[in-house]
């Protein structure tokens, strides 16, 4: 596996295939690591994060110091998740990934299976959140 994934807890079995195929697929070498489990709700908001869940992770580039070129490795990045996720890959054994929404912080836009890309107007941050299908809800087992 060539870039970590960093989680203290659970990880749904959604985002664990979504990370593995991560790694094996081309765009590896273009993140640096991921973070999954965070007991937290979303930001501004009431209601718990996927991550809290361990069903979502942060996807970060390799850093560098020219901004333009980590927004294009995030758009990047982003991209390679949707198509995994529409597409019967190698990297993911024939299969497509079980992802509910990914979103590019930066590049304020949101992905979800029924309503391909759109506007997304919450946090910023240069990393892609990438949620497993389907989304949890209730109260995790952390709180």
């Amino acid at each position: 596996m060539s870039f970590p994934v960093n989680s203290t807890s659970v990880e749904t079995a959604p985002i664990k295939r979504a990370m593995a195929c991560l790694q094996r697929a081309a765009i590896e070498q273009k993140i640096a690591s991921a973070g999954v489990f965070v007991c937290k709700k979303i930001v501004g908001s009431n209601s718990w994060s996927q991550h809290a869940f361990g069903n979502a992770a942060d996807i970060f580039p390799k850093p560098n110091s020219q901004p333009s070129y980590v927004q294009k490795e995030l758009r990047d990045i982003a991209n390679a998740v949707v198509y995994q996720a529409t597409h019967k890959t190698k990297a993911n054994r024939l299969r497509k990934l079980a992802v509910a929404e990914v979103i590019d912080h930066d590049a304020g836009r949101i992905w979800t299976p029924a309503g391909g890309w759109g506007p997304y107007s919450g946090t910023k941050g240069p990393h892609i959140h990438v949620s497993g299908k389907p989304l949890k809800t209730g109260t995790p087992a952390c709180a």
